[in-house]
């Protein structure tokens, strides 16, 4: 009986201590209230003809909200910035061509207060489609999320060439300006070569703000950033971030044949530029998650005994979690889960970690 109470009491110590041990591994990640490192295959957004069908409008949780030519494609391999936190997963490509491609994606994000960040790794691949002196935008803000009245778009991400042949510029708006009136950063920036930017929209001002190739990451938001209040339109709330591809036949811009990853929404500046956390590797379980995207279930498959199982929301809440005993493959249903991404934090008998994504 003696034997019994303490191996239920061990028992109990182990389950808080991983329970403790994936708490702080969720929050070290900085997630913020949104992270995409494109670990889906396929496409973002869906392959839909008609803006609004279901579910081919929807794919690892983007929506098409307009345009229905080609496909977002999410392609192998992952960007990197140097100092950022460790890139999971693959990358999504835009092809800068509006006859093969004008689809517009949006991911819901959750949003309280009147500041929100976005940040992605950006490989701009060519100057196709980019205009010597207008801006066209291909991320933003809206206002609203899902399939349908996804119009007002705040905190526009805007590309030009740059001064020097070879190189492009970004630029930034806070809403709907016209293409001359985005602020540009006039930093010539060369084309293949992965850059990192953070866009920041104040609401009660009114004004978005840009920052390239920033290295202040983890840390307070630093000064550098230039910044555009030229709409007098305003927006209230954040609801989803975007990925657009369009053409503006007046003034001959588009948007950029590019690559773009690690996408972070959050509401301060350190959310959005997280750091690599000094874990060891001897703490790390190697495993696998399948399927994913998924329906009702998915399995967790690794050489190490798993004892516990949490899946987290984009908001960091827990939403569902489950104890096992020495099983090395095990299914867990997530049929009750809305539609979304998740993060997954598996741990093992002997105290591993496994961290993964999945879309539902």
């Amino acid at each position: 009986m003696v034997t019994n109470f303490k191996k239920i009491l061990f028992m109990k110590k182990l389950y808080n201590s991983l329970f403790l041990v994936a708490f702080l591994a969720i929050s070290q990640l900085s997630f913020g209230q949104f992270y995409d490192g494109f670990t889906g295959t396929g496409n973002i957004g869906g392959n839909c003809t008609t803006v609004g069908a279901t579910p081919d409008c929807e794919s690892n949780g983007w929506y098409t909200h307009s345009g229905t030519v080609g496909t977002i494609d999410i392609l192998p391999g992952s960007l990197s910035y140097n100092g950022l936190q460790t890139s999971t997963g693959n990358k999504v490509y835009i092809l800068g061509n509006n006859t093969q491609l004008s689809r517009d994606v949006n991911a819901p994000v959750t949003i309280s207060g009147n500041v929100a960040y976005y940040s992605a790794i950006i490989n701009v691949i060519d100057s196709t489609n980019l205009h010597a002196t207008n801006v066209n935008y291909f991320m933003h803000f809206a206002t609203t999320s899902g399939n349908t009245g996804v119009s007002t778009f705040p905190a526009r991400l805007g590309i030009k060439k740059g001064a020097t042949p070879g190189t492009f510029n970004f630029a930034i708006s806070n809403l709907n300006v016209a293409v001359t009136a985005y602020t540009v950063n006039t930093t010539d920036l060369p084309f293949g070569t992965p850059v990192f930017v953070v866009v920041k929209f104040d609401m009660t001002s009114n004004t978005a703000y840009l920052w390239v190739n920033p290295t202040d990451l983890g840390q307070n938001e630093p000064s550098g950033a230039v910044s555009n209040n030229a709409s007098t339109s305003t927006a209230t709330t954040i609801a989803a971030i975007c990925i657009r591809n369009g053409w503006d036949n007046t003034n001959t811009c588009g948007t950029p044949k590019a690559e773009i990853d690690e996408i972070r929404v959050g509401t301060t500046w350190a959310s959005v530029t997280p750091t690599p956390q000094s874990v060891s590797e001897n703490n790390i379980m190697q495993a696998t998650l399948y399927p994913n995207p998924a329906k009702d279930m998915i399995t967790i498959s690794s050489e190490e005994n798993i004892a516990n199982v949490m899946v987290y929301d984009m908001q960091g809440k827990l939403v569902k979690q489950q104890v096992f005993s020495t099983e090395q493959e095990v299914r867990l249903n997530v049929s009750e889960l809305s539609n979304g991404l998740y993060n997954v934090v598996a741990t093992s008998l002997n105290g591993k970690m496994f961290i993964s994504k999945f879309s539902k």
